[in-house]
């Protein structure tokens, strides 16, 4: 609440007659941390019900650009190539920064009605977690500042940016939502763009880049060696399917073992105890980490 507050999220005017009002919840979970650097916090967040919104009423322009995984594989390659610095910065309640162009009415938050204007609803001046437009007017704010401060954008991604210093010096920024790499020869020049970050934005310092996108980046300068490692969230995945003592096996399967129609199920209380096993789940996480493990193998 108080990060609403200081961001002007909302006024509180008066409940019209015809307009819809849409409802907001909390939403509270544990944010793991960053290994010796961010120990593991428990957050809440107000987030809108953006569902209820109509396009051409409550929004038009919903897409929002994150950025390329190729990107981020080209930044590590240049970093380990040139020794070049190479640290990470988050945004605090990115989405909150964002200027909204629709006229937005929201019902007061649950636990924070405010005493004598219980019939009054909030009306959003920022965007706000779960509206459909919040990525892409957060991301539009965000370009507008890094352009007013020299940097061009890429042409091929709409979330890489590059200002020149002089020849052959220059700081690099990757934007992935509210996750940010910024790489760079010199030091100083990566702590005055921490500065204008600082003095735009809430913003918090996690030093030399550790994670990004779920990955950890381990990194030997001596050695000039990178490498990004997916333990953590194989881990995770393996927990969450119960699989975390399973022993490891070339294939799941016997070599010899064959599947067929037969083995599908045929009464409607055999297809419910299939239906209640999380396959499609299974499935896209390992996909996903394939996906990434792609991606990384070129570096």
């Amino acid at each position: 609440m108080d990060s609403l507050d200081k961001n002007l999220t909302w006024v509180l005017v008066d409940k019209p007659k015809e307009q819809k009002i849409v409802g907001c919840k909390w939403i509270f979970k544990r944010k793991e941390g960053i290994e010796g650097m961010e120990r593991p916090r428990y957050k809440a967040r107000l987030v809108e019900k953006g569902f209820a919104q109509r396009e051409g009423v409550d929004f038009n322009e919903i897409y929002s650009p994150v950025v390329k995984h190729t990107s981020i594989r080209v930044l590590l390659a240049f970093v380990t190539k040139y020794n070049l610095e190479l640290e990470q910065m988050d945004v605090k309640t990115a989405f909150l920064h964002g200027n909204l162009e629709e006229r937005i009415l929201m019902a007061q938050p649950e636990g924070f009605v405010k005493k004598g204007d219980e019939g009054k609803v909030c009306l959003l001046k920022k965007s706000l977690y779960g509206l459909k437009q919040s990525p892409r007017q957060w991301y539009l704010r965000f370009d507008e500042f890094m352009i007013r401060n020299k940097f061009v954008r890429s042409n091929y991604d709409s979330c890489v940016y590059v200002k020149w210093i002089e020849k052959g010096l220059g700081v690099f920024l990757l934007l992935y939502v509210d996750d940010m790499l910024i790489a760079s020869k010199d030091k100083e020049e990566i702590r005055k763009l921490k500065r204008q970050l600082g003095n735009e934005f809430e913003m918090k310092d996690l030093g030399p880049a550790k994670k990004i996108l779920g990955m950890e980046i381990i990194r030997d300068r001596k050695q000039g060696t990178l490498f990004v490692s997916q333990c953590g969230y194989l881990r995770k995945v393996l927990a969450k399917f119960g699989m975390s003592d399973s022993k490891a096996v070339q294939t799941p399967l016997a070599a010899h073992f064959k599947l067929s129609m037969d083995m599908s199920p045929k009464t409607d209380e055999e297809r419910k105890d299939v239906e209640m096993i999380p396959y499609a789940s299974a499935v896209g996480s390992l996909m996903y980490a394939k996906l990434i493990e792609l991606i990384v193998k070129k570096l």
